[in-house]
C-alpha cells in the first residue's frame, strides 16, 4: 500500500483544520419547558439591538448551535421570553449550562473569552450570594427594626449591606481598569456607555488599548458608535441640580401599567429613589407615608422609582408597607441621569416640575412643603 507524501498529508490536515474551524454551541438546561425555542441572538453595532441568527427546538434539556464568525461576538441566547443570557460566540467548542432555578448556576466555558468572563461573573455572583445570605439571615431583625423604628439598627444594617455593594463596584471598577485591553472589559464599557454611565474621555482611553480582535468585533464596532456620537454618561454639568427642570421618567407598575412623571405631576411632587433591600431606605418610609398621608389631598404627588432587579420582593415590599402612590422599578439608567449616587434620594418638584430641593431624607421636609402647596 503507498503512503501519501509527508507534505500533501500536511495539506490535507491543515485544510481539514480550517473547514472544522468555527463554534459549537452546546447547550444544558434545567427547568426550561421542552419543546420551548431556543434563540441565538448577536448585538448589531449600528442599533444596539440584537438580532436572530439563528434557533432551535430544546430537546432533553439539550440545545446545539454551530456556526463561523470572524471575530468574537457578543451574543445573547433567549432561552424564553423572560430569560436572556449572555455568551461570546468564538472559534471552539463553547459549554453553555443554565437552571431556571438557580441563576447562580449559569455558566459558558470552554473558549478564552467566554471563560474569562464567566471568571468575572463568578466573582460578583460570589459577593451577591454573600450579600443575599446577609439580607435572609436579617430579615427578621430589619422587619422588627422597622416596627421599631429603631434607627440604630437600621444604620447598622444598612452600612454592612452596603459593603457588599462596594465589592462589587471595586471588582467591576479593578477590572475596567487593570484588564483594560479585554474583551470581559470591553463587555463593561459597552454596559456602562450603553447606561450613559462613564466619561468620554475615560471611555476612550479603554477603547484605544483593544486590539483588533476586539476593535472590529461587533461590540467593538458597537463601543466606537456609542462613542462618536457622545452616547455617554452626563457630567457633571448636565446632572439634575436644583433649579433644574427634572427629567422626564417613564416605567411600569406593579399592574403593568405605563406611567410618566411628567403626566402625574402634582402641585409638588416628591421623585423618591429607593430599594426594596435598603434598610436606610425602609427607614425613611415612614416620613414619606407620613407627607402622603399628611398632604396628599392638598395636592402632592409621590412618584417613587425602585432601583431593584427582583420584581416580586418590590411589589410585595409596597403591599405589605401599604405605599399608597405611584411606582416603576428597574430603571437604572434613570438612576444614572439624575446623578443618584445613595439611595433613598428624593427630589422635591414644584408644579412645574423644577427642582427645588434635593435630600435624603435627613432634612424636615414639611415646612418646605407647606410653603409650597401655599403659593
Amino acid at each position: 500500500m503507498r503512503t501519501l507524501p509527508l507534505l500533501i498529508l500536511a495539506l490535507l490536515l491543515m485544510n481539514f483544520t480550517v473547514k472544522e474551524k468555527g463554534f459549537v454551541l452546546k447547550g444544558n438546561t434545567k427547568n426550561i419547558p421542552q419543546g420551548d425555542m431556543i434563540y441565538l441572538k448577536v448585538l448589531d453595532p449600528n442599533t444596539g439591538g440584537f438580532t436572530a441568527i439563528d434557533s432551535t427546538k430544546l430537546k432533553n434539556n439539550n440545545f446545539e448551535f454551530k456556526g463561523n464568525t470572524l471575530y468574537p461576538t457578543y451574543a445573547l441566547l433567549e432561552l424564553s421570553k423572560d430569560v436572556t443570557e449572555l455568551v461570546v460566540l468564538e472559534d471552539g467548542v463553547i459549554s453553555f449550562t443554565y437552571d431556571y432555578d438557580n441563576e447562580l448556576g449559569t455558566s459558558a466555558t470552554g473558549t478564552k473569552n467566554n471563560n474569562q468572563l464567566n471568571a468575572f461573573h463568578n466573582s460578583i455572583k460570589k459577593v451577591q450570594k454573600e450579600a443575599n445570605q446577609y439580607r435572609d439571615a436579617n430579615q427578621e431583625v430589619l422587619t422588627k427594626a422597622i416596627t421599631d423604628n429603631d434607627q440604630e439598627v437600621l444604620e447598622r444594617l444598612s452600612s454592612e449591606f452596603k459593603v457588599y455593594i462596594s465589592q462589587i463596584n471595586d471588582i467591576i471598577t479593578n477590572q475596567l481598569r487593570d484588564y483594560s485591553d479585554t474583551y470581559t472589559s470591553a463587555v463593561i464599557l459597552y454596559q456602562r456607555l450603553d447606561n450613559k454611565n462613564i466619561d468620554i474621555k475615560e471611555a476612550k482611553t479603554y477603547y484605544n488599548r483593544y486590539k483588533d480582535d476586539v476593535k472590529y468585533s461587533n461590540i467593538g464596532l458597537a463601543i466606537k458608535k456609542l462613542i462618536e456620537t457622545s452616547a455617554v454618561a452626563p457630567d457633571m454639568d448636565t446632572l439634575v441640580k436644583v433649579g433644574d427642570k427634572a427629567i422626564d421618567v417613564m416605567g411600569e407598575d406593579p399592574d403593568g401599567r405605563l406611567l410618566t412623571l411628567y403626566r402625574n405631576l402634582g402641585k409638588v411632587t416628591l421623585v423618591h429613589f429607593w430599594a426594596p433591600w435598603c434598610p436606610s431606605c425602609h427607614e425613611t418610609l415612614p416620613v414619606i407615608k407620613a407627607l402622603h398621608e399628611e398632604f396628599k389631598d392638598q395636592g402632592l404627588a409621590i412618584f417613587s422609582i425602585a432601583l431593584d432587579e427582583e420584581n416580586e420582593e418590590w411589589t410585595e415590599s409596597i403591599k405589605k408597607e401599604k405605599l399608597d402612590w405611584l411606582h416603576i422599578a428597574n430603571v437604572y439608567e434613570i438612576q444614572q441621569k439624575y446623578g443618584v449616587k445613595n439611595i433613598p434620594t428624593v427630589f422635591v418638584l414644584d408644579q412645574e416640575g423644577t427642582v427645588i430641593n434635593i435630600n435624603h431624607l435627613d432634612n424636615n421636609l414639611q415646612e418646605l412643603i407647606k410653603q409650597q402647596l401655599s403659593k
